[in-house]
């Protein structure tokens, strides 16, 4: 009983490139208290980025997190993933198909952004693969995911 349970509650290899890239995921709350926060990611080995208010997460070479705060409360959560234009290109459309079955239909969508602004919290996703761009012309793009709330 023991072992199945563990088997249940470890992470099993997924084929989706974006799965990774949900508040529940990592277990985060837009409006969570600081310290309420700092207990959930403390595995990740958080660290400071600009100043107090903004916490970074490596979460593997090609994947980061960077969480907000504002009045010691979680304001925002902004996944980023980084691959090659190909890749990103799926990634973006895999995480559109996941927003709209989610969400519904976003109240703007180009064929790079999406943004949910109709309930809390908030979802924006962009995709930047536009070849002419100095990173493009190095073969990669990023597909950044915002949680936020706007106030």
């Amino acid at each position: 009983m023991a072992l199945v349970l563990a088997l249940l509650l470890s992470a099993f290899p997924s084929n989706s490139r974006v799965s990774w890239m949900r508040l529940e995921s990592f277990h985060l709350i837009i409006g969570m208290t600081r310290d309420e926060m700092v207990n959930v990611i403390a595995p990740w080995n958080p660290k400071f980025g600009k100043d107090k208010n903004e916490i970074v997460i490596d979460y593997n070479g090609d994947k980061a997190l960077t969480l907000e705060l504002k009045n010691d409360r979680l304001r925002s959560v902004r996944f980023e993933f980084f691959a090659l234009l190909p890749e990103i290109r799926k990634a973006f459309d895999e995480e559109k198909t996941y927003l709209r079955g989610a969400r519904g239909t976003p109240r703007k969508s180009t064929s790079s952004i999406l943004i949910y602004d109709d309930a809390l919290p908030n979802v924006m996703a962009v995709v930047k693969d536009d070849p002419s761009s100095e990173q493009a012309r190095k073969g990669l793009g990023v597909l950044a995911v915002r949680y936020y709330d706007p106030r």
